[in-house]
């Protein structure tokens, strides 16, 4: 059975790099802009993880790259429910108020519910530290 495009969410970084995810219904994620496909969940960072594939991948993580953080996710609320429903999405509290989700308690499909999922451990300003590449 050919998988079937569920929906798309799209990143965008601080320099207009324009990043578009497809979520099919055999609950993985396409990323066309890496050529990667198959992914099983995409990890909402400053720098964004797809994980669970032949090939994890990860977009630039080295501090001196400023130009490849995230500035903004755009995901429609079902997609959102989909994808937590599904596990295919994880997110920190921090990321959850950063990037405005719809659940702002973090959600890592390890934890229990109720429990914030926090990576950061100093508080601060988050956008400062991000455009600073503070976050990893």
């Amino acid at each position: 059975m050919e998988k079937q495009e569920v929906g798309k969410f799209y990143a965008t970084t601080f320099d207009e790099k324009f990043y578009e995810f497809i979520v099919n219904d055999n609950d993985t994620i396409d990323c066309p802009a890496f050529d990667v496909e198959g992914m099983r969940r995409i990890v909402i960072k400053p720098r964004f993880e797809l994980c669970g594939g032949e090939r994890p991948f990860k977009n630039p993580a080295r501090s001196d790259v400023k130009d490849d953080l995230i500035r903004d996710f755009d995901i429609d609320d079902d997609l959102f429910d989909y994808m937590r429903e599904h596990n295919m999405i994880m997110y920190s509290t921090d990321m959850a108020l950063l990037y405005d989700l719809k659940d702002k308690s973090g959600y890592d499909r390890y934890r229990k519910e109720g429990h914030p999922f926090k990576w950061a451990k100093k508080k601060g300003p988050i956008l400062v530290r991000q455009r600073n590449g503070q976050f990893h």
